[in-house]
């Protein structure tokens, strides 16, 4: 019974990873196909119904508007980012402020986490997904959203 067993498993092969995997979404140029090729290939005596017809080019109507639409909010998108990007360069040589943490080691040997105000310098601002970065000074990279105070250039 073991032997059967070591059998079935040396004989045993992963998958052909080399096939495309199917799509499941449907673009207009499919539906236009399917459509020409239902129509092309309908029964002449009993030719669809106006109805059908219509129900379906109402269906490819709103399958483009659906399409343009999201189209339309993917430039919303990359608008707003851009403009948020352009909104905090002016932090670029200003000083700010932001709670950092710092780790110490008490007494016992424990290590104890406690909230410091830092400041630096703004060098640069960058997008990183959907938030907005300051590169400071100090080396540190801060979300602009945990900034506390901003003022002018430090003097050194």
């Amino acid at each position: 019974m073991t032997e059967s067993i070591k059998n079935d498993a040396s004989s045993y092969q992963l998958p052909d990873k080399t096939k495309v995997p199917s799509s499941n979404t449907m673009d207009k140029d499919m539906f236009m196909k399917i459509l020409i090729a239902q129509l092309s290939n309908q029964d002449p005596t009993a030719p669809m119904e106006d109805k059908e017809f219509i129900s379906q080019m109402a269906q490819f109507s709103s399958l483009e508007q659906m399409q343009a639409i999201g189209k339309g909010m993917d430039t919303m998108m990359l608008n707003q980012h851009a403009g948020a990007l352009l909104t905090y360069s002016n932090l670029i040589g200003k000083a700010v402020s932001y709670e950092g943490e710092t780790t110490t080691t008490d007494a016992t040997g424990a290590e104890v986490s406690s909230a410091v105000k830092e400041t630096a310098n703004v060098l640069s601002v960058k997008r990183d997904g959907v938030d907005v970065v300051a590169e400071l000074s100090n080396g540190k990279s801060v979300s602009v959203y945990e900034l506390t105070e901003i003022k002018t250039k430090e003097e050194k």
